[in-house]
């Protein structure tokens, strides 16, 4: 969970740069913390007032119950670390590419996480090798270029 408390201590510099700069205290922070617990659905992210632990609550039955990143499910986990990695490390005008990027998603997450990509960094081309029915849908034929394997290319030619 280092990744997330590097990520808001990031947004915190950053806003107070910015502070210095102009006079006006950023949104940075604020913005970082209402990603992050879109990202999550049902949970809110806690983080200690002095950037030193990270955890999570969710409310069940009206009472607030705290959960820690071993709690989170793979696929949360994966998505979290997408996102971070993708603003954090402010990927942009990049080529990434993922291979069975679905592997823990539920299907809506599969299907989602075509627009969360565009979203989190639309300057970048995503290469995405996968077999997942869901993630195959959420793309319109602009966004696909199916390659065509090199040795059965060869292998017609000759013929």
């Amino acid at each position: 969970m280092d990744y997330i408390i590097d990520f808001f201590k990031y947004a915190r510099d950053k806003d107070f740069k910015q502070a210095i700069e102009s006079g006006e205290y950023g949104n940075t922070y604020k913005s970082v913390l209402n990603e992050l617990n879109s990202i999550l659905v049902n949970k809110k992210i806690n983080i200690k007032s002095d950037l030193s632990r990270v955890n999570f609550k969710i409310d069940r039955d009206g009472e607030s119950q705290e959960l820690y990143p071993e709690d989170l499910s793979h696929g949360e986990l994966k998505r979290l670390s997408i996102y971070i990695w993708l603003r954090f490390k402010n990927i942009e005008n990049a080529i990434v590419l993922m291979d069975e990027i679905e592997n823990a998603f539920h299907p809506d997450w599969q299907y989602q996480i075509i627009s969360d990509l565009v979203e989190w960094g639309e300057s970048n081309q995503y290469i995405l090798a996968t077999h997942s029915y869901e993630l195959c849908q959420a793309l319109t034929p602009a966004h696909v270029k199916e390659l065509e394997p090199k040795l059965l290319a060869e292998k017609q030619i000759e013929n």
